[in-house]
């Protein structure tokens, strides 16, 4: 399994990595962009900046929206990608669209034991974890639940939780009051965990707790 998770995409220095990450030149590389998470958000500058990102290392992302996709075209459409690249917004809206239209079973399916790579910005980041409860932990600045999901269980990829957009002065004390017995991988803006199997590798800072 190979996961590249990053809190605001693919910043200058991620450039290398990623690159590395894909195994094939990025003009080669079929990337799928879901941009879900972004529905319910006024503001779609970071979708956007994301796109730009990939245009800048010569990939060509192709947009990808789930709401009204059915399970039988997911199946059929991602079959072939290279990369699936789930972007950032609100991760219980990005969740429940997921499940509703099957792409949690495929993509589950694709990353697992067909050898697609699966990327995420920020709410892309956190449903690779085993749940996205993280993404409500805060006050102020965390998403909001307006779905009324109470099943927040997720990919289940890893056995960390990822925190994203980390800022330690500001958050460090309430992860560290929350957090149960597995590891967060706190990780910061222009800063990612890359996942090769049973290897994890992390770029730029990110701190483990």
């Amino acid at each position: 399994m190979k996961l590249f998770l990053t809190s605001s995409c693919i910043s200058e220095n991620l450039r290398k990595p990623f690159l590395n990450f894909l195994g094939k030149p990025p003009e080669d590389t079929k990337l799928f962009f879901i941009p879900t998470a972004s529905d319910v958000e006024q503001d779609k500058f970071f979708t956007c900046e994301s796109m730009n990102d990939f245009a800048q290392i010569g990939i060509n992302p192709i947009w990808y929206a789930l709401k009204y996709k059915t399970r039988e075209q997911i199946a059929r459409e991602l079959a072939d990608a290279d990369v699936i690249w789930v972007n950032g917004g609100n991760t219980f809206y990005l969740l429940d669209i997921a499940r509703k239209v099957g792409f949690m079973e495929i993509v589950g399916d694709l990353v697992r034991n067909k050898g697609i790579r699966y990327g995420g910005t920020s709410a892309g980041s956190i449903l690779v974890c085993p749940s996205i409860e993280i993404a409500g932990w805060q006050e102020v600045g965390g998403d909001p639940n307006d779905v009324g999901l109470t099943d927040l269980k997720a990919f289940n990829f890893v056995n960390f939780t990822a925190h994203v957009h980390y800022s330690a002065v500001e958050e460090k004390e309430l992860l560290l009051s929350r957090k149960g017995t597995s590891a967060i991988y706190a990780i910061e803006d222009s800063a990612a965990v890359e996942v090769n199997g049973s290897n994890i590798l992390v770029h730029g800072n990110v701190e483990i707790l």
